[in-house]
């Protein structure tokens, strides 16, 4: 599993810049890293929190099983499975402390969040904490599950890859005991 922001032309653009004024401002290399990180991060921040950033892209769609999920949870198919492209694509929202079931996906994942805080966990490993602009590859038939944080709506697109091994195995509930037990020892 990889975590890594979406790029933004805008955000890459002004980064570049900043980073060619920097090489002459700051000569100590750790100094200088120091420094793009904070400015990563604060200009990540501004660009993901402007208003127009704040409405969401897509519809709800419709209400989630609750064979598959626990809590409200709404997915929007995007891009139906199909032979062309070899992908599933939809828009999933979850409220707050809403999760879905453990489960893999035989072709692999990829989600990208665009609202929200949110876990993501593999078996046996800390809980992610994810928030807007964050990536997650799930590698193929990775047990793992993914919502929203206790105290936050959470909004992602899930890419379900390399469809003909068919796009997930459903397997048992995150219990709430489970869940609960866990935030507690969250990973940033």
């Amino acid at each position: 599993m990889k975590i890594m922001p979406i790029d933004i032309i805008v955000l890459n653009v002004l980064f570049s810049e900043i980073v060619k004024c920097l090489n002459f401002v700051i000569p100590d290399l750790f100094k200088k890293e120091v420094a793009y990180l904070f400015l990563n991060q604060s200009l990540k921040f501004i660009i993901m929190n402007t208003s127009e950033n704040r409405s969401p892209i897509f519809p709800r769609g419709e209400r989630a099983s609750a064979d598959y999920f626990t809590g409200n949870t709404w997915i929007k198919n995007l891009v139906p499975a199909n032979d062309t492209f070899n992908t599933l694509i939809a828009n999933v929202v979850f409220e707050p402390g809403a999760r879905n079931h453990w489960h893999t996906h035989p072709g692999g994942q990829i989600l990208i969040v665009t609202d929200g805080i949110g876990y993501y966990q593999e078996k046996g490993k800390l809980i992610q904490i994810l928030h807007k602009g964050d990536v997650v590859q799930i590698l193929q038939d990775v047990v793992h599950w993914h919502g929203a944080s206790p105290d936050s709506g959470f909004t992602h697109i899930a890419i379900n890859t390399n469809i003909q091994k068919d796009p997930m195995v459903w397997l048992e509930r995150v219990t709430d005991e489970v869940y609960y037990s866990l935030t507690n020892k969250v990973k940033s």
